[in-house]
């Protein structure tokens, strides 16, 4: 690929973004990063930083002129009230405005928690999913933000669906995203919280991972001699490693490092499960992320493989607690 590529990338100062726009401009793409922070734009020259806010406007038009590919990042987390216009309209009207600027590919980042606490165990990409259209609360055991956020997520999806047409999409549904500062944090957990969550399965997932499937994708769509519209949807975990758990990475860390923000016992997952049936008052039919396990054989078909994988991500962080 040549600098005469352009791809845009939303949500491009965030904590995967930052990653995907230095990874675009140093294979030689040219990149428009969108962002709400004008400061990042003063800093780095060789990308074009615009700044822009859906909240004060939908001219989605000019942004993806003259791209060939969309990387939509850009969402809300956190403020239940900004989610509808974040994550469900402006994902329609980015999809809308890519279509008609003749895109090629348009990968959109949504999550995993789109499946909510899930019946059963093994969760693939043909399982149940929220009701998106309105909250209903017993299908994720979660805090208001999260459920407000599963859903809207998996609205935006939706919203997509309405206007595809020509280009070929991919929805990515990552888990639990995390970077080396994300695992050493952990050692400011309370005992008993690590304790209570030792036995989960983290979810974890290495950032540099989620941003080598979105251009691996791309890349591959972007190479094709024809088009081939229309949409995929993959789960985006890691289980390459057997036991991916807390209580595997407390264990390694406090051998590593012999600090006490480490040290933790493994309490069986009742102790959670009762936990969770008294904050969110239900019993524990349904199974929480910690819980769950997502099947990435539908990835794994495409010969996509992880560039880095849980265990560098691992490796990375106890050399980081050594040198500390």
């Amino acid at each position: 690929m040549t600098s005469q590529t352009r791809v845009l990338v939303t949500g491009a100062s965030g904590r995967i973004g930052r990653y995907v726009v230095a990874e675009l401009a140093a294979r030689g793409y040219a990149v428009r990063a969108l962002t709400t922070r004008p400061t990042v734009a003063q800093i780095q020259k060789d990308v074009e930083w615009v700044t822009f806010d859906w909240h004060q406007s939908s001219d989605f038009g000019p942004l993806v002129d003259g791209c060939s590919a969309v990387l939509h990042l850009g969402a809300e987390l956190q403020q239940i009230d900004k989610m509808q216009r974040s994550n469900v309209e402006v994902s329609q009207e980015l999809a809308r405005a890519s279509e008609a600027a003749g895109v090629k590919f348009f990968c959109y980042v949504s999550s995993v928690a789109v499946y909510g606490s899930a019946l059963n165990a093994t969760v693939t990409e043909a399982s149940p999913v929220l009701t998106w259209d309105r909250d209903v609360k017993s299908e994720y055991l979660a805090v208001d933000a999260l459920r407000c956020y599963g859903r809207t997520k998996l609205a935006g999806e939706q919203k997509i669906r309405d206007e595809a047409k020509n280009i070929e999409y991919v929805f990515l549904r990552p888990t639990v995203v995390v970077d080396v500062d994300d695992l050493l944090d952990l050692g400011s957990w309370s005992f008993a919280k690590r304790s209570i969550a030792a036995y989960r399965h983290s979810q974890h997932i290495f950032v540099l991972d989620v941003v080598h499937a979105m251009l691996w994708f791309m890349e591959r769509s972007l190479a094709r001699d024809q088009p081939q519209p229309g949409i995929s949807v993959f789960n985006l975990a890691d289980n390459s490693v057997a036991e991916n758990t807390y209580a595997s990475f407390f264990r390694r860390a406090y051998a590593q490092s012999s600090d006490p923000r480490f040290r933790s016992i493994r309490l069986p997952w009742f102790f959670d499960g009762l936990r969770n049936g008294l904050k969110f008052k239900t019993l524990p039919v349904r199974h929480t992320i910690g819980r769950m396990r997502f099947s990435t054989d539908r990835l794994d078909a495409t010969g996509y493989r992880h560039r880095y994988g849980v265990a560098e991500l691992h490796k990375r962080a106890m050399d980081a607690l050594v040198r500390k």
